[in-house]
């Protein structure tokens, strides 16, 4: 069993050990907020002298004026942010979707042409592959970057975004390519056919071609995932928060000015949350280019992060309302946090929760679920106990697995719908995918724990299989992470059993290698050292299903991918996207540790195959020309997972 990270303590914890220095820092930190801010077109009706934040007073709350202030500050850019998302997501994401057609068809010509090319006895397909890169350097090195208007560049000042493809194009250019101009196979003729129409040229033409689409995509992709991060994991959640705190400070001023004195936990809690804006503002910071952030940003702990803001968010409003009693001046939790907004980028309207349901059904349903899931860690401790071979063990826990997914579906009344993306058929076909000669990448979103219940019934499903070409399930190799069966754990006297099969949590986690050949890690930001196993696997498995991120605390937090996995990934991998629609209102996050599992509708859509050939940046020193990947990526999901239709 690999040992457990030392414990460390949270930056928020660290600077509520001096308040005054906490204080400061919230104080300095938000006036270069509102500096940034003022950039992006919240206070274009402002005077200059009108935006400077009011300092905090030694015991964490300043007169009435200064108070009203803030309110009046924040407000701004609470009310402004969601305008401006919609705008600039809409801005970046039309391109986008217009590019991916071109893209996928980019891949189709390049299967073709390197067939042509391996058939004629041109050169190998790695050599093939060098040609390839040595023009996608070259077009990188030269393409036009992004320019940012004088918000973005100010974002970018401040470390809260970056200028897509930037950083690869700067190693590009440094790159020292192969000479290969005077290659005679550049010259040589190809053709490929797409649906019918025909198209001839040398192969140099047929690959520029094919780099600048890709090139084209991925700088769109970049854009796209920059904005919709800095808008809305930082700005739209950040200033819900925000609004909140400065909204409680006038209030609390207010009911001690009416008399109500013994408000000691409610300031607590005020500068509890406030460290933690600090924090989360600090992780916006983080360098998207480092192996490992230092401050939670992408990582486990972060998701924890919003999800304790969010809770705490919502406990200050409702402690607030109660010291009011029947007054009028009620404070209104956000509606990012409350789940009710409105405009672009939100879930889709066909999907989602569909229905409340009462605490005693609630309980009806979960008794049955836990006899479903104690049925079927029974079974899989038997196969656990067995001498079978390894592939036995792996069809017989995958075949488990769906049945259980599918009477899970049942018990919580979740319906789920697989969707195919149309293109998915015809770069299936030019791959030849289901040969079974491919590596496959799986790369579902996660934005809910009801993925881990939902998922087998999707990999499983027919319109799945025939998508991929195969006869029947095949089993996939999962990155999982360790630890998943404690929290459904129950102790009788000293003895810790899981609810899956009475089976200690350790030994469920030891069964996921040994039953189901899965990967396990100690937690999503230990992945490194799990990914030379999971790339060992491959070689013998038809593939990897590897969920990015960790789970959303709300609804539209859709977390950066870490570009450490598409540094080790290998050139010939074959990518999938996939995209739970819906999930996260099904089985919210929030509160810590909800056990409450919606009646609702869940949509998987499939997207079509993505080569690493044509999309990894080329393999060199610098890990970090994979955040570009890593970015574009990011953005094939936030596009096929929201809706870029404006809701309510």
């Amino acid at each position: 069993m690999a040992r457990r990270p030392a414990e460390t303590v949270p930056l928020h914890r660290a600077l509520l050990e001096d308040l005054d220095q906490m204080l400061a820092i919230y104080d300095r930190s938000v006036q270069e907020l509102i500096g940034v801010s003022r950039q992006e077109g919240y206070f274009d009706d402002w005077t200059p002298e009108l935006l400077t934040w009011p300092g905090s007073s030694e015991s964490g709350f300043s007169d009435l004026e200064a108070l009203e202030h803030r309110v009046r500050l924040v407000d701004a850019i609470f009310q402004g942010v969601p305008k401006v998302r919609d705008k600039r997501l809409r801005e970046a994401h039309d391109p986008f979707a217009a590019m991916m057609g071109p893209y996928h068809e980019g891949n189709r010509i390049y299967l073709q042409v390197k067939d042509q090319f391996i058939q004629r006895k041109a050169g190998t397909a790695q050599e093939f592959l060098q040609l390839y890169q040595t023009l996608y350097l070259e077009a990188l090195a030269k393409g036009e970057l992004f320019s940012p208007d004088a918000g973005e560049a100010s974002l970018e000042e401040v470390k809260l975004t970056h200028v897509p493809l930037s950083h690869a194009q700067a190693v590009a250019e440094a790159l020292s390519t192969v000479a290969l101009s005077d290659d005679p196979r550049w010259e040589e003729q190809y053709e490929y056919d797409l649906d019918g129409k025909s198209v001839s040229g040398t192969l140099r033409v047929l690959l520029q071609e094919v780099a600048q689409r890709t090139l084209d995509l991925i700088a769109a992709g970049g854009l796209l995932s920059t904005r919709f991060n800095y808008l809305t994991n930082f700005a739209w959640f950040g200033s819900s928060v925000w609004k909140v705190i400065v909204d409680a400070d006038l209030a609390l001023y207010r009911l001690r000015e009416a008399g109500q004195i013994e408000q000691a936990d409610l300031q607590q809690d005020l500068d509890l949350l406030r460290s933690m804006l600090v924090e989360f503002f600090q992780a916006h910071q983080e360098d998207p280019t480092k192996l490992r952030p230092q401050n939670y940003w992408y990582g486990q702990a972060y998701s924890y992060l919003t999800r304790d803001m969010i809770d705490l968010t919502a406990g200050i409003v409702d402690r607030v309302n109660r010291l009011w009693g029947e007054s009028e001046k009620k404070q209104v939790l956000p509606p990012l946090l409350a789940g009710t907004v409105q405009g672009r980028f939100l879930d889709y309207p066909h999907v989602g929760k569909r229905e409340d349901i009462s605490s005693t059904r609630r309980k009806l349903r979960f008794v049955r679920w836990a006899r479903a899931c104690w049925k079927v860690g029974r079974k899989r401790y038997r196969v656990y106990q067995s001498d079978l071979a390894p592939e036995q063990r792996w069809e017989r826990a995958w075949q488990m697995w769906r049945v259980w997914s599918e009477k899970t579906m049942q018990i919580f009344g979740i319906q789920m719908q697989v969707r195919i993306d149309p293109m998915f058929h015809s770069i299936a076909r030019d791959l030849d995918l289901g040969s079974g000669r491919h590596k496959v990448l799986i790369l579902p979103t996660h934005q809910s724990m009801v993925e881990h219940l939902v998922s087998f019934s999707v990999f499983q499903s027919p319109e799945f299989l025939e998508a991929m070409g195969w006869g029947k399930p095949i089993p996939f190799v999962t990155l999982a992470r360790s630890g998943l069966f404690r929290a459904m754990s129950f102790k009788i006297g000293s003895k810790e059993m899981s609810l899956f099969g009475g089976v200690h949590p350790d030994t469920c986690d030891r069964m996921f290698e040994a039953v189901d050949g899965y990967v396990t890690r100690e937690s999503l930001d230990g992945q490194v050292h799990s990914i030379p196993r999971m790339l060992d696997a491959m070689e013998t498995r038809p593939g990897i299903i590897y969920p990015t991120g960790t789970t959303a605390s709300f609804d539209v937090q859709l977390f950066p991918l870490q570009h450490v996995l598409f540094a080790k990934l290998p050139q010939d991998i074959v990518i999938v996207p996939v995209a739970f629609r819906g999930s996260h209102s099904i089985w919210p996050k929030c509160p810590k540790g909800n056990l409450d599992i919606n009646p609702g509708v869940i949509e998987a859509v499939v997207s079509p195959p993505m080569l690493g050939e044509t999309t990894l940046l080329p393999k060199r020193g610098s890990l970090r020309i994979q955040a570009e990947a890593a970015a574009f990526f990011q953005a094939v999901q936030i596009a096929t997972l929201l809706n870029p239709e404006p809701r309510g």
